[in-house]
């Protein structure tokens, strides 16, 4: 085999090598499984796929099962939930998009979950950063029961970067405008490992509901 003969193998060899090596890997990715424990004797597994699309898309199914001491398997700790969500982020300059739908099926006690979310955030300034968020919550709480809504949420919060200083505004719209609630919040780290936050439910009323809250963090 002449040395021209040699350099083209080599280069064929190459470029197969360039095109199945992150082949494989993406394929790898594709599959979903976690196995865990959650309590003694309780187990549950997630086992889905992703699709290589252009939105992030996966979907798969959770089972769980729990026994007691003597061995006999507990019917309260059973799990099978079908899943699925479909991502979409998008990053142009100083401003970040998201949307995401997500759906959550329960086939053991026939309920399910639909929800649907959009939200952005970008840089004001300098000092100020703004993200807003929108979502539409449809839960079905089964045949036999009369728990169904809707539930429309929107948030906006503010938040220095250099101050670790946010405050959000939030209102849920439950029951398709029969029940109406907000909630304001305010978060300001002390010191590295020490929080401190408040919140406000409907403040528009004449006996809001507060709650102030100081944490302190370890780690070891």
């Amino acid at each position: 085999m002449g040395f021209k003969s040699k350099r083209t193998l080599r280069g064929v060899l190459g470029l197969l090598a360039s095109v199945s090596l992150p082949q494989v890997t993406k394929a790898s990715d594709l599959m979903i499984w976690s196995p865990v424990k959650v309590a003694p004797r309780t187990y549950k597994t997630t086992l889905g796929f992703r699709l290589p699309m252009a939105w992030e898309v996966s979907a798969g199914l959770d089972l769980g099962l729990g026994g007691a001491a003597t061995g006999a398997i507990l019917r309260s700790s059973s799990l099978a939930t079908l899943w699925g969500t479909a991502i979409d982020d998008q990053k142009r300059f100083s401003t970040v998009w998201r949307r995401e739908v997500a759906v959550r099926v329960d086939a053991l006690n026939s309920t399910g979950m639909l929800c649907v979310e959009r939200a952005q955030s970008w840089t004001v300034s300098e000092n100020l950063d703004m993200s807003t968020s929108r979502s539409l919550n449809v839960s079905y709480a089964g045949p036999k029961k009369a728990e169904n809504f809707i539930t429309a949420t929107q948030a906006v919060t503010l938040a220095v970067p250099r101050t670790g200083t946010s405050i959000s505004a939030i209102g849920n719209l439950k029951d398709v405008g029969s029940t109406f609630s907000t909630t304001v919040s305010f978060q300001q780290p002390l010191a590295p490992h020490l929080d401190f936050s408040a919140s406000f439910a409907d403040p528009q009323n004449l006996t809001p509901a507060g709650n102030v809250r100081l944490d302190y963090r370890i780690k070891w």
